[in-house]
């Protein structure tokens, strides 16, 4: 037996332990940054952390949209009920998450007074979980419209704030989710569409078979599921995210002011004396460096997160004016790989800047993955919105002849000739996303 040394080259990206943690300050939202210093704080004594001006303000608004002891203690503490007494509690809840989510309808501003009183409707319809309690043929039955139209608000609550909320099933909470991450696994979303129970037993080897994809995929897939979100019931909505912009647009004579929103969060310096005492003991060397260390990345990671932001809101508003100007209706077809390239940063980059953060624009405040859409490409050389698409297909179905509806060739050559090349296959998918029914049960249904 001979043994023998053989020698490659290989070429590997290893992250510095300063880019992980720029990547990691990156992907927070402003509540957890705000946490994620105040940890860092009591972890690393250099560190000193100032509450800003703001910071009164920004406890009001959390207790007004926040379960509150002192709101409810004539209900739940008055000296007639000295006995614990779920139900009231559970009411508490319940009233403080509705408050929660209607707080964030005026930040749609383009809402008729009939789609303000289904949303009213829908968000009081919401169980303990969150989850819509009521079928949709109720809610339009109840507010005098059609289902699609129910639809169409049911697919707006479903952006709010927390993720998951206004799901009609377990599933549909898990697919929510996932429409709003642009890094998960291609399969996942089938995977729980269709083999729910497969994922839950952990049957890697049968669902690599199915879909024919290697078992480490399947792996990887499985652990991405198994690690979204879970329910939250009982005591755990007690927390209520308030939903703070990073990021405000602004319209000043002819240029567009960008704005980050710093205030909101504490003013984080370094403890000059703290640091002479550490500096000269010389039993503290290796501590002093360590912490000094830690205290600049932490420094560097939140100026970074900034510059970050600005450069991809800069691009935003040159990308998407007529979005600013207008509203979500005039959304352009971008992705994350589009503003990757443009900006020469990695897409996973641009997937954690926009995570769980939202811009206010002048009318409405809008979670940045919402920016993100597909498109489909018109005769022109553009690229028209899947958004915009389906908008104008439900209006040819409510402007058609109730006697002769469109079929779907006729709709899909109404649309060819406004520039829109797009085939009856996808004509109708997107008919059936919307809940249209066919031309045939349109005369008869």
């Amino acid at each position: 037996m001979q043994m023998a040394i053989n020698t490659s080259q290989k070429l590997m990206q290893v992250l510095s332990p300063q880019l992980v943690q720029h990547l990691e300050i990156l992907q927070y939202s402003t509540n957890e940054l705000e946490q994620y210093i105040y940890d860092k704080a009591n972890e690393n004594p250099l560190l000193v952390v100032t509450d800003a001006t703001v910071k009164m303000q920004y406890e009001e608004i959390m207790q007004l949209a926040s379960y509150s002891d002192k709101s409810y203690s004539a209900q739940y503490y008055g000296p007639q009920h000295n006995s614990y007494n779920p139900f009231e509690m559970k009411l508490a809840v319940k009233e403080s998450y509705e408050k929660f989510l209607l707080e964030q309808v005026p930040m749609h501003k383009n809402l008729s007074s009939a789609d303000l009183k289904i949303l009213m409707f829908l968000i009081q319809s919401l169980d303990e979980r969150l989850f819509l309690d009521v079928d949709l043929e109720i809610v339009a039955n109840r507010c005098q419209t059609n289902v699609l139209h129910v639809e169409a608000l049911l697919d707006l609550l479903q952006t709010f704030e927390p993720v998951g909320v206004g799901a009609r099933n377990y599933k549909e909470f898990l697919l929510n989710q996932i429409d709003r991450d642009a890094l998960a696994p291609k399969l996942a979303s089938r995977f729980i569409e269709t083999d729910i129970e497969l994922v839950a037993a952990q049957a890697i080897k049968q669902l690599s078979k199915k879909y024919k994809t290697s078992l480490l995929e399947v792996k990887k897939t499985v652990h991405y599921i198994k690690n979204l979100k879970p329910v939250m019931i009982g005591d755990k909505f007690e927390a209520i995210p308030y939903v703070m912009p990073e990021v405000e647009v602004e319209r000043l004579g002819e240029e567009w002011m960008i704005k980050l929103n710093r205030g909101y969060l504490p003013i984080v310096s370094i403890d000059k004396n703290y640091v002479e005492i550490l500096k000269n003991d010389p039993n503290c060397k290796t501590y002093f460096k360590d912490t000094m260390k830690d205290a600049l990345l932490l420094l560097q990671g939140i100026e970074q997160r900034d510059k970050t932001l600005y450069e991809l809101t800069r691009l935003l508003v040159e990308l998407q004016e007529d979005f600013f100007h207008k509203g979500i209706e005039a959304l352009k077809p971008m992705r994350l790989k589009d503003v990757a390239d443009i900006l020469s940063l990695h897409v996973s980059t641009i997937s954690r800047a926009v995570r769980g953060k939202h811009i206010k624009t002048s009318h409405g405040v809008y979670a940045l993955q919402s920016l993100f859409t597909k498109g489909v490409m018109n005769i022109s050389g553009k690229m028209d919105s899947i958004m915009y698409i389906k908008k104008r297909l439900k209006q040819l179905v409510e402007a058609e002849d109730k006697q002769k509806p469109l079929t779907d060739q006729q709709i899909t050559s109404i649309l060819c000739t406004e520039g829109i090349q797009i085939s009856r296959r996808t004509v109708a998918k997107y008919r059936e996303e919307m809940n249209i029914m066919s031309s045939f049960n349109r005369v008869y249904g």
